[in-house]
């Protein structure tokens, strides 16, 4: 087999650029492999199992009557987290770090909101307005303010839905128990 410029022969007839063309070669695939790799470990997909969201869910129900009602916010979850490690470490325990808890509460969270239909979220926005629509003490631009808070939050809580998606199915089975934990009217 005649060579051309800058190939080079190899067992088994196959013809490549020399050293070059496979370090080239192999760097392309470092690389390739390297995206994989950091792709798999920081996709949401791949981020909360239905397990996690579990013990999460299990934590929070355990936690809440010396914690008080989960209500979740980014501080809120470090919170309970610190709280907990003062008094009980039950979240430590269980295998958490004080940056794991808080992405596996938030992305619990997130799949949930995702797992409700926006039916249920459209009522859930409505029920809040009427409320504060029913509340005669707020004056009529207090009233608006109030009502302006509600969208924004509802604003947020679509976003979160959005960004839960990747979560709700590692979610689903326990959305009944979240629902009860998170949805309950107060008491």
């Amino acid at each position: 087999m005649p060579e051309r410029s800058g190939e080079t022969e190899r067992a088994g007839g196959w013809t490549g650029r020399g050293l070059g063309g496979l370090r080239r070669r192999s760097g392309r695939l470092l690389a390739a492999l390297f995206w994989a790799g950091a792709t798999a470990v920081s996709s949401p997909a791949a981020a909360l199992t239905s397990d996690e969201a579990e013990k999460v869910t299990d934590l929070l129900v355990a936690l809440t009557p010396t914690l008080g009602r989960f209500a979740y916010d980014e501080e809120i979850a470090r919170d309970w987290f610190a709280q907990d490690a003062e008094e009980g470490r039950v979240i430590q325990e269980a295998g958490f770090t004080a940056e794991s808890w808080s992405r596996a509460v938030r992305e619990t969270v997130q799949g949930f909101i995702a797992s409700m239909g926006e039916d249920e979220l459209a009522a859930l926005h409505e029920d809040l307005r009427g409320g504060i629509r029913t509340l005669r003490q707020l004056g009529g631009s207090r009233a608006a303010e109030a009502l302006k808070t509600i969208d924004e939050e509802y604003g947020r809580l679509l976003a979160r839905r959005a960004e839960g998606a990747a979560f709700a199915d590692a979610v689903r089975p326990i959305a009944p128990r979240l629902r009860a934990l998170l949805l309950r009217p107060s008491e």
